[in-house]
C-alpha cells in the first residue's frame, strides 16, 4: 500500500503567488511520477490546509466574493491533483489543524467557560454533544466541518461524525484498511488564561475508542490514526498513549511542527509507528534545511508488516521543483529501516510452477 502523507499547507495571501506560479506544478509532477512507479493508494492531509482561518485567500482578486476558504483550497489543491492523477475524492483524506479553525467565531465569555469546564473534566460531556450539533463548544470547526461532509457525501465506506471520522479503504489485492480521521483541533483557540496559561489541549482520547469501535465492524488488517498534533501537545497525552500502544492502532500520521520526525508507540503489547510530516508550503523561500517545505510517501508491506520504504521529498524554492530531502534520509532520501507494525502478517500465496510438479524431481526412476 503507498499512502502520500502532507500536512501543515497553510496556504494563504503571503504563498499564493509561489503556489500558483511554481509549487503546484512541481508537486503535481513528482506526484504523477510516483505514481506510474507504484499506484498511490491514498493521499491524506494531516492539518492546517489553510493559514489563521484562511482569511487572507479572500483578499486575492481572484477569490473576491468568495466565503469558504474550504472552497478555495478544493479548486486549487486538491482538483488538480484529482484531474492529473485521474482520482475520486475517496483517494483523499484529510483532518482539522488548530489553522483551520475559523476564531471569529469565538466569543470570550464561552471560551472562559469552556476553559473552566475541561479542566474540570467536562470534555467527554462536550464532545457528546458535538456530536450531533454546533454550538458554543465546536462553532469554530464549522466551516471546515461542512467542507468534509460535503467532500466525501458519495465516498462509499466513509463514516462521518462532527467529531472523528472514519474510512475503510480496501486495496487492489483486498486488504481492508481502516483509517481514523481525529478532530483533536477543536477546542483550538489563540485565547488563553492568565491562570491556564501552561494548560496543553484537551480534545477528547475518547474519539480514538469511538473511532476504533466503528472501524472494528469491518474486519481491517491495518488501522491508521490521523491526529493534526503529536501527543505530547495533548493534556490527555498518557491515555492517548495508552490507546495507540495497546489498541489496533498501527500507524500514526500527524504534522503541527512542521518538520520531521518520528514517534514510535511501542509497549511489550502493542506497537505503533509515528511520523511527523514537514509543512509542505507555509513558507517556501524558508531557507533553513529543518523548517523547509516538503512531504513523504509510505510504502506498507503486509506481509512483513512494515513500513517498507518511506520517501522523502522537499521543495527547492530556487529550482522550482520537489528533490529528495537527503537531510531526512541520506544518501538517496529513502528510509528503508522496515518500521515495524503491530498487525499480524498476511502470508503471500506461493505460486505454484508446473515444473514443481514433475514428480521425477523428487523420487528415483
Amino acid at each position: 500500500m503507498r499512502i502520500v502523507h502532507i500536512s501543515d499547507i497553510h496556504l494563504s495571501k503571503d504563498n499564493f503567488a509561489e503556489f500558483e506560479n511554481n509549487y503546484l506544478e512541481a508537486l503535481l509532477n513528482i506526484l504523477s511520477d510516483e505514481n506510474k512507479k507504484i499506484p498511490i493508494d491514498v493521499i491524506v492531509i494531516t492539518g492546517d490546509l489553510v493559514d489563521q482561518g484562511g482569511h487572507s485567500l479572500f483578499k486575492i482578486e481572484k477569490f473576491k466574493g468568495k466565503k469558504d476558504p474550504f472552497e478555495i483550497f478544493e479548486e486549487e489543491f486538491i482538483t488538480p491533483i484529482k484531474m492529473k492523477l485521474n482520482f475520486s475524492n475517496s483517494k483523499f483524506l484529510f483532518i482539522a489543524g488548530n489553522h483551520d479553525v475559523d476564531e471569529n467565531e469565538i466569543l470570550w465569555v464561552h471560551e472562559k467557560k469552556l476553559q473552566d469546564d475541561e479542566i474540570g473534566g467536562c470534555i467527554d460531556q462536550m464532545l457528546q454533544k458535538n456530536k450531533s450539533e454546533f454550538s458554543e463548544f465546536n462553532k469554530r470547526i464549522e466551516l471546515f466541518k461542512n467542507f468534509e461532509l460535503r467532500f466525501h457525501e458519495k465516498t462509499t465506506q466513509y463514516n462521518f461524525s462532527n467529531n472523528e471520522s472514519t474510512f475503510i479503504y480496501e486495496t487492489p489485492a483486498g486488504v481492508k484498511v481502516g483509517f481514523a480521521l481525529i478532530n483533536d483541533s477543536w477546542r483550538c483557540s489563540t485565547c488563553a488564561l492568565q491562570k491556564y496559561q501552561d494548560k496543553k489541549l484537551y480534545f477528547g482520547e475518547q474519539q480514538l475508542y469511538q473511532a476504533l469501535q466503528t472501524i472494528s465492524e469491518h474486519k481491517t488488517v491495518m488501522n491508521v490514526i490521523l491526529t493534526h498534533h503529536p501527543i505530547v501537545t495533548y493534556a490527555e497525552e498518557e491515555d492517548v498513549f495508552r490507546a495507540l500502544a495497546h489498541k489496533d492502532y498501527h500507524l500514526h500520521l500527524f504534522g503541527d511542527k512542521h518538520h520531521q520526525t518520528y514517534a514510535s508507540h511501542i509497549t511489550p503489547t502493542g506497537n505503533c509507528f509515528g511520523i511527523m510530516a514537514r509543512a509542505a508550503l507555509n513558507k517556501p523561500t524558508e531557507s533553513d534545511s529543518k523548517w523547509q517545505p516538503g512531504f513523504h510517501i509510505i510504502d506498507i508491506d503486509f506481509s512483513e508488516a512494515i513500513v517498507q520504504e518511506i520517501t522523502y521529498y522537499k521543495y527547492i524554492h530556487s529550482s522550482c521543483v520537489f528533490g529528495k530531502d537527503t537531510d531526512t534520509a541520506p544518501p538517496d532520501g529513502c528510509d528503508r529501516t522496515g518500521h515495524k507494525l503491530g498487525f499480524n502478517k498476511i502470508l503471500k500465496e506461493r505460486k505454484v510452477k508446473q515444473s514443481d510438479l514433475d514428480r521425477s524431481k523428487y523420487y528415483r526412476q
